[in-house]
């Protein structure tokens, strides 16, 4: 499939936020999956205690339940909070009247370089035919500009990961003035990072759309 047919390619190229409401649903069904299995487990402590008896291994049981029950709204606010922000963002995008070919939405820390650029750090980067401009979530404007003739090459970054296997975790942009690594995140208005699996994808993209 063409890399622009992706459907997730087409909603950062347009700058479409997904609804959050069937994502924020989906999360408060999990808390009540824990609230329920941890009340389940309540009424059977008997149960509980048997199966540490023979198996030793009660954390499964234990910490899984809590764990559902606060992660459930804890993600839901952190997804409504991103999708809020975000279409701040875009607002004051659309209201500055460039042409945007590409929206880069990006977690923290989102840059590093020999020399850290300084606060405050961009939440999504738009991409022109001048180059790439940050806008973070408070200001009507860029706070910070890579410029393409800076750019010497765009690629996917990686890191030592555990059993010392290599992992993709970012794109990495090498400049006439040494590197910058970014951080995607999955779509406008969600707060987690981008699957690894997408990242070649996102470069390829990325490196098509220089003049």
């Amino acid at each position: 499939m063409d890399d622009d047919a992706e459907p997730w390619v087409r909603r950062l190229r347009d700058g479409e936020v997904p609804p959050v409401r069937g994502l924020v649903v989906g999360l408060l069904v999990l808390s009540v999956v824990g609230a329920l299995l941890v009340w389940a487990e309540a009424l059977h402590l008997e149960w509980v205690a048997d199966f540490w008896e023979h198996t030793r291994r009660i954390g499964i049981l234990v910490l899984v339940p809590p764990a559902l029950l606060v992660a459930g709204p804890a993600a839901g606010v952190a997804a409504w909070w991103a999708s809020r922000r975000d279409r701040r963002v875009l607002a004051r995008i659309r209201r500055a009247g460039s042409p945007v070919a590409f929206h880069l939405p990006v977690t923290a820390p989102v840059i590093r370089e020999p020399d850290e650029l300084p606060d405050p750090a961009p939440v999504l980067w738009t991409v022109d035919a001048e180059g790439f401009h940050g806008w973070p979530s408070g200001d009507d404007r860029p706070v910070h500009d890579l410029p393409w003739e800076r750019i010497r090459r765009i690629d996917v970054a990686t890191h030592r990961g555990r059993g010392g296997l290599d992992e993709d975790y970012g794109l990495w942009f090498a400049t006439d003035r040494g590197h910058v690594v970014l951080a995607p995140r999955g779509a406008l208005g969600r707060p987690s990072g981008i699957a690894a699996a997408k990242l070649q994808v996102l470069a390829r993209v990325l490196r098509a759309l220089r003049p």
